[in-house]
């Protein structure tokens, strides 16, 4: 059977990172693919790291001409592929807040064929943006997103950073805001992201100041891949 792993959140909440270090993850136990369902925001995109995906055996499917300078907002049908009977581990990258998530509502019918324990939404959540920067706005996007996506969330992500300049602060911070919304709304923090170095930072912070681990989950190392520096960009390009 089949497991599904849908992550959604706000703008810059770091969703396409995930998708990937996770699809890189599950690829090592079996079949694993990786949906580009952002129809919003070409600009970050996980079809851009086709040339790290496909060697590595997960198979990318991504909208219609994207990468090709000719941005066309519609999907893939081939998306409908990806709930075909079968094992393996199914990612899906959904655009930034609720709007993006309009997306993924219709293929509502489609998860209502799949068991209900392999479906996995998750919310991820970087304080360090404006739009999840609080309690009261990171719940009013994770309402919407449930509203127009018709899936429950099952797990919140504390993925707060501020790309090459993200500090143990900023976990810390993280994680007094998904406990807040962990609290409130009765779904299990899934985890905790960051860079090797700075995850480790936390995991002993965690240890000496005893945070409950309820909150913290468990810690997901990020590999940055999403180049976006001009240093990078210069010499590596996208």
């Amino acid at each position: 059977m089949k497991e599904y792993w849908v992550l959604v959140g706000s703008f810059g909440s770091g969703k396409s990172e995930l998708a990937l270090n996770l699809a890189l993850e599950k690829v090592k136990q079996g079949p694993c693919t990786l949906v580009d369902l952002d129809v919003i925001n070409p600009y970050f995109r996980t079809s851009e790291r086709g040339d790290i995906l496909e060697p590595a055996g997960v198979e990318l499917i991504m909208p219609p001409f994207a990468l090709d300078k000719i941005e066309i907002m519609s999907l893939s049908p081939r998306v409908y592929s990806a709930f075909n009977p079968g094992e393996g581990n199914v990612i899906l990258d959904i655009g930034g807040d609720h709007v993006g998530s309009i997306a993924l509502g219709q293929y509502k019918p489609y998860f209502d064929r799949v068991a209900p324990e392999a479906i996995h939404v998750l919310f991820v959540v970087n304080c360090m943006r404006p739009t999840a920067a609080d309690f009261e706005s990171a719940m009013s996007v994770l309402e919407k997103i449930q509203q127009v996506s018709r899936l429950p969330v099952t797990g919140i992500v504390n993925n707060a950073n501020l790309a090459a300049q993200t500090e143990l602060s900023h976990l810390v911070e993280g994680y007094g805001l998904v406990r807040q919304i962990s609290e409130a709304t009765s779904i299990p923090v899934w985890g905790s992201c960051g860079t090797e170095e700075v995850l480790n930072l936390f995991k002993q912070y965690v240890r000496e100041q005893k945070l409950d681990p309820t909150y913290v989950g468990r810690y997901q190392m990020i590999e940055v891949m999403m180049h976006r520096s001009w240093e990078k960009f210069l010499n590596e390009g996208l």
